[in-house]
């Protein structure tokens, strides 16, 4: 017999009188807890992440424009990083630091195509290490979309038009997600 089913029993038999009663309260307890552990149960084999290959390079989607972004996955870029032609600071302070929050609109553009205005705000101002230089760069906050995964990351706004993707994902859109299969690579 089931637990559950022991502990009902036992309810049952208190609620006669007798020598159950001392049973009650431990009955209940084991009552709550177990239709409390089978409904955890449950909710966490629905929510158990479906892993999806990705190879080296692929398509992501900026949502808010809908535009096709070729991009290069990077297992070692803590962030994803997008190219931007220029970008405008509403109310822009000459301290970096101070626009932080503040709207920002940049120019997001591929290679000889039309650019698109993306709108967003920006929520953190870092110094990137490159092989040439430091480099002072604003973070903001896009919704992508690779098939049927579709999230929210911080990207860091970088001048990529010397590079071959105008897009890098990072861990923060891989995590919990993909796999890396350099064999995928959309390219090939």
């Amino acid at each position: 017999m089931h637990v559950f089913e022991l502990a009902m029993d036992c309810l049952i038999k208190a609620a006669t009188g007798g020598r159950w009663m001392w049973l009650a309260l431990p009955a209940i307890v084991v009552c709550v807890c177990s239709t409390t552990l089978a409904d955890g149960q449950e909710g966490a084999e629905l929510e158990k992440p479906r892993v999806r290959l990705i190879g080296a390079t692929t398509l992501v989607t900026e949502v808010t424009t809908g535009l096709p972004l070729p991009a290069r996955v990077d297992t070692g870029a803590t962030s994803c990083s997008i190219h931007c032609e220029m970008f405008e600071i509403k109310d822009a302070h000459p301290n970096p630091k101070e626009n932080i929050g503040k709207p920002v609109r940049f120019l997001l553009k591929i290679k000889e195509g039309e650019g698109q205005w993306v709108e967003s705000k920006i929520v953190d101002h870092v110094t990137i290490r490159t092989a040439e230089r430091d480099d002072e760069r604003y973070k903001v906050r896009l919704k992508l979309r690779w098939e049927d995964v579709e999230k929210k990351v911080v990207a860091t706004l970088n001048d990529r038009q010397n590079m071959k993707y105008p897009m890098l994902l990072g861990r923060n859109f891989l995590r919990d997600d993909f796999l890396v299969n350099v064999s995928l690579d959309a390219n090939e």
